[in-house]
This record gives structure tokens, C-alpha cells and sequence, in this order.
């Protein structure tokens, strides 16, 4: 996108604010009337002292001064106010476009953004698109209108002066643009030939060993002198150019100010010109200084701020992920079929699964360790859909996953982590959350009793409507890992996965055990464990290692499975 597309899209967002910015336009106005409005004042307060001598007349302007200083003080205040209000929800804006993208993208995205801090990045682009952007591109309205007002006025006082104005003005921003933008670029170069040193003193200060050892340290030294020599002749190149720039515009601001006062002498001499106009003449060049510098380096800060915009667009365009599913299932009982799956890892060559064959019946608790991180992460998604096996596919009550709606699979699973956080603010929205939030109080109650969560909820001030905080002051890990059994206990999922809740000390007490014995009850459970927990109903035990199914240890009864287990555990 160009630099005009990627700020008209910008202000695009802004559409739906029409009444602040037609309070923000209305102001500018006021503040460019006052201030053009200024130098005929100035013009009256001169003729009233140096002509009329009416001192009424002088009282009464220097109070209309007054006054109007007042008024701008108002709708400067306006202005301000409504553009940090504009601005501020821009920024609620662009901050819940950039979450409903984040969490609509395909899951191996996130990789990528943990990985280079793009999150961090992307949230501080917003707020600095939102605190100084808005306000720069105000700024450059602002100062427009501020110019068109007093070259208005100049031409109401003075229509030759008038068009010197027009004749010169463009010129200043020229000349200090094209001074500013060769600065920039050498400025640069200068940059990448300090970095360029920095890095060869860096890498002789890592090889030192070997510097030294072959004897290095002259040819260092002169590779070292060449790189300064290459940056003081940049400098003095730079310092040429500072040389002839700084007289030079001292030059042509002294031209120009021989030429206004040549012209204004011509008119005082001929009688057409009075000694008040010109000194409003002269205010309201002394008037356009400050907006003239400002527009000539607002192209900059927003050229500046382009990277920011491009890089908050780009992230907004990713495509989400496409449900392409279309079958919608009324009840599902459970049954889970993988069928040669395999997944490649972009980065390795060697697959991240393969050949996993495993069929799970309705209501089977089977236990999976032996696994990796990675491993346990991409079954999980996988099983979720939240990712696609590379070959092979998965079945859901012979149902191909890949054809079942997402929301469908999402409402008949649940998912009990080690690591559980707090989902909202009050205990009743971590038990209903989401699409459970319309759930009445009773069920969420009886959620709680069968996680043993009521025992401690009934200790807290307002009950299930209890303000909590995830910082570990109000509620601790066993609590949270309550909240979550309560909440599966709530969903009532057929399929349900225990994601390494037994790693942990806490589900050793007789309540989390009991709660999670009822849990597993009549569903399909797929227990990731490294080392399998002393439940009362476990089906199987598979073993998964480097990707691939190793051992696969059929039903038994319960005694021979606890002594299995021992024997698998050590």
C-alpha cells in the first residue's frame, strides 16, 4: 500500500465517530478564525495608538484580544479533548480487530509469534498509531486551516504581500525538505557504517583466540582503520553539506525578508500601505513560522509511522482459519479412530507423528505417556482440529473430523489442564464460560458440588458472584484445577481429555481423585500422563515414543492393572 492508501484506511476507521469529528472540525475552525482573526486586531490596536490616539478605542481592543484568547483557550480544550477521545477508541478498536484475528488464525501461527515477540510488538504499534498518529494528522489539518486563514487575512489586508506569501511559503517547505531528506539519508549511511565497525570490533573481541594465536592483531587493527576512515569521510561529507546549508538558508531567509521589506517600503512610500497594516503584515508572518515548520516535518513523523501502520494492516489481513466442515451431528457417543496419521514438522524432516493407528471405543479410558512436549501438544490439536494431519485422518463416531462443523467438535469435548487460569472475573464465569455462559445457577452449583469446588466457594464472601484474581492471593492451583473439573462437569462433553493434571502433587488429595473418578465416568477419556495415576477405571495404557505408537496394553482386571502399572511406572 502506498503511504496516502495506508492513512485513508486508517481514517476509515474513524467513520462510525461522525459527531466527534464534526466537534474536532468545528473547533479547528474557531481556532483558525481566531488566530487569522488576530492580526486585524493587532492591525486596530496600532492605528488606534499611532493614528486615532483613542485610548477607549485601544482598551476596548486589547479586552477583544482578551476575549479571544478565551475562546481559543475553549475550543482548543474542545479539540483536544474530542481527538483523545477519537483516539482512544480507535485504539479499543484496532486492539479488538487485532484479537478477534489472533484468535481466529491457524494454530501454528502462534509459534511464530511467541517466538519473535510479535504480540508485544503489534500491541505497542497500536498504541502508538493511536497516541501520536491521530494526533500528527489533527496537527496537519490544524495547521492547514491555520495557514489558509491568515494568507485569507493577508489578501483582506494586502493583495501583493498576499501573493509574495503564496510565492515564498512553498519554497521554505521545499528547501527545508530536500535539506531534511538528504540529512536522512546520510544520517543512515553514517548508521550502517557504525554498525558495520561495532560489528568487527564485536567479532575480534569473540576470536580473540585465534586473533591472537595467528598473529591477527595488525590486520585487525587496519581492517578496523579502514571501516573508520570510510565513516570520517562520511562525516566530513556531512559537515560540507551542514557548511553550505546553514548560510545558505540564512541567504535566502535574508533575500526574502529584503524582499517583503522592499515591498512594503514601496507601498509606505506611494501612501498604500499604513503603518498598521504593516505591522499586521509583519504578525501574520511571524504567525506562519510555527505552522509552516510543523507541516514540513509532519511528512516525516508520518512516513515514521508507516512500518507501524503497514506491519498492524498486514496482521489484520491474515486469512482466518476456513471451517470446512458441513456435517452437524445430534448426538456423538464417543468413539475416537486414528488412521495413519502422520504430521511433518516444517522445520525437521523427521515427522512430529507417524503411522499413529489407535481406535478408542465410547466410555474407554485409555492413559498415553512416553511422549514429548511437542508430541502430546500436536495430538491434542490434532484430536481438537485444530490442526491437520499431513496424512491419514481421524474419525468421530466413523464420522471423517475433518467434515464434522468446528463448533460441533468444540461442544462435545472438554479439556482438563495442569496449567488452568482464571477464565473471568467471578467464580461462576470460570465454571460457565464461554458458550455455557447462559447456564443457570443451579447447574453451575451442582457443577461445583461434583468437583468438590463448594467446599471452598462456600468460604468466600459472595459465593459463586466472588470477585477473584489470577495472581495466586485469593485462589490457589488445586482450587483453579476445581474450577476446571466443575466446568467439564458443566459442559457434560462425551470425549474428555486430561492434559497431565496428574503430573502435578495436587490431584493426589482424596477430593481431586474422587472428583476426577466421577469425571471420567461414561466418557471416552484420553489421559496424558507421564506416569500412570491410581484411578479405579483405566482401560489401556499406550505408550507413544518418537512419534510412533510402541506399546499398546490391553484391558484387565483391576488388580492385574495396578501391578501392570507399577511395573510400567518404574
Amino acid at each position: 500500500m502506498t503511504l496516502p492508501q495506508l492513512y485513508l484506511r486508517l481514517l476509515k476507521k474513524l467513520a462510525p465517530y461522525g459527531r466527534p469529528l464534526l466537534y474536532i472540525l468545528f473547533a479547528m475552525l474557531i481556532l483558525a478564525a481566531s488566530m487569522a482573526y488576530l492580526p486585524l486586531l493587532i492591525e486596530k490596536m496600532l492605528a488606534s495608538i499611532f493614528v486615532l490616539k483613542d485610548l477607549s478605542l485601544v482598551q476596548q481592543v486589547s479586552l477583544t484580544i482578551i476575549a479571544l484568547f478565551v475562546v481559543r483557550w475553549i475550543f482548543g480544550y474542545i479539540s483536544i479533548y474530542y481527538i483523545s477521545t477519537i483516539s482512544g477508541k480507535l485504539g479499543t478498536d484496532l486492539r479488538m480487530d487485532f484479537f478477534h484475528r489472533l484468535v481466529s488464525l491457524p494454530v501454528n501461527y502462534y509459534a511464530y509469534l511467541n517466538h519473535n515477540n510479535q504480540i508485544d510488538t503489534l500491541v505497542s504499534h497500536i498504541s502508538r498509531i493511536t497516541q501520536t498518529t491521530v494526533r500528527h494528522i489533527a496537527q496537519l489539518v490544524q495547521d492547514c486551516l491555520s495557514i489558509m486563514g491568515l494568507l485569507i487575512c493577508a489578501l483582506y489586508l494586502n493583495q501583493e504581500f498576499s501573493l509574495l506569501l503564496l510565492l515564498v511559503t512553498p519554497f521554505i517547505i521545499l528547501v527545508h525538505e530536500m535539506i531534511r531528506s538528504y540529512f536522512s539519508k546520510t544520517d543512515q549511511h553514517n548508521l550502517l557504517t557504525l554498525r558495520d565497525l561495532i560489528g568487527h570490533i564485536t567479532q575480534s573481541v569473540k576470536h580473540y583466540r585465534k586473533i591472537r594465536l595467528d598473529g591477527g592483531q595488525a590486520d585487525e587493527s587496519q581492517r578496523l582503520g579502514r571501516i573508520s576512515e570510510t565513516l570520517f569521510h562520511t562525516e566530513m561529507q556531512s559537515a560540507k553539506i551542514v557548511a553550505m546549508a546553514i548560510p545558505t538558508s540564512q541567504l535566502i531567509a535574508a533575500l526574502m525578508l529584503t524582499a517583503v521589506t522592499y515591498i512594503m517600503a514601496l507601498q509606505a512610500t506611494n501612501n498604500t500601505l499604513s503603518l498598521s497594516e504593516a505591522g499586521a503584515l509583519i504578525a501574520i508572518a511571524l504567525l506562519l513560522i510555527f505552522p509552516l515548520r510543523r507541516i514540513a516535518s509532519i511528512p516525516r513523523e508520518l512516513e515514521h509511522d508507516r512500518k507501524m501502520i503497514e506491519a498492524t494492516f498486514s496482521f489484520l489481513d491474515l486469512a482466518p482459519e476456513q471451517d470446512i466442515g458441513t456435517l452437524s451431528i445430534q448426538q456423538i457417543r464417543g468413539k475416537l479412530v486414528f488412521e495413519q496419521i502422520r504430521l511433518n514438522d516444517s522445520i525437521q524432516t523427521k515427522p512430529i507423528l507417524s503411522h499413529i493407528n489407535l481406535t478408542i471405543k465410547p466410555s474407554e479410558v485409555i492413559v498415553i505417556k512416553g511422549y514429548t512436549e511437542t508430541e502430546k501438544n500436536v495430538l491434542i490439536d490434532l484430536i481438537l482440529r485444530l490442526r491437520q494431519p499431513s496424512n491419514g485422518r481421524i474419525l468421530l463416531d466413523e464420522y471423517s473430523l475433518d467434515k464434522i462443523t468446528i463448533n460441533q467438535i468444540y461442544r462435545n469435548i472438554s479439556l482438563v489442564s495442569t496449567d488452568p487460569f482464571l477464565l473471568d472475573e467471578r467464580i461462576a464465569g470460570n465454571i460457565a464460560y464461554g458458550a455455557m455462559r447462559c447456564a443457570n445457577e443451579a447447574k453451575i452449583t451442582a457443577a461445583a458440588h461434583a468437583s468438590h469446588a463448594m467446599e471452598f466457594i462456600r468460604r468466600m464472601p459472595e459465593g459463586l458472584q466472588t470477585q477473584i484474581n489470577n495472581d495466586g492471593n485469593e485462589i490457589s492451583k488445586k482450587q483453579l484445577i476445581q474450577l476446571a473439573i466443575a466446568r467439564a462437569f458443566l459442559k457434560n462433553a462425551p470425549l474428555l481429555i486430561l492434559d497431565e493434571v496428574f503430573a502435578t502433587q495436587e490431584p493426589d488429595s482424596a477430593e481431586l481423585l474422587s472428583a476426577l473418578e466421577k469425571l471420567i465416568q461414561n466418557r471416552t477419556t484420553l489421559i496424558f500422563n507421564q506416569q500412570v495415576p491410581q484411578l479405579k477405571k483405566i482401560d489401556r495404557i499406550v505408550v507413544l515414543e518418537n512419534g510412533c505408537i510402541t506399546e499398546n496394553l490391553k484391558t484387565m482386571d483391576h488388580s492385574q492393572l495396578r501391578q501392570e502399572t507399577r511395573i510400567i511406572n518404574h
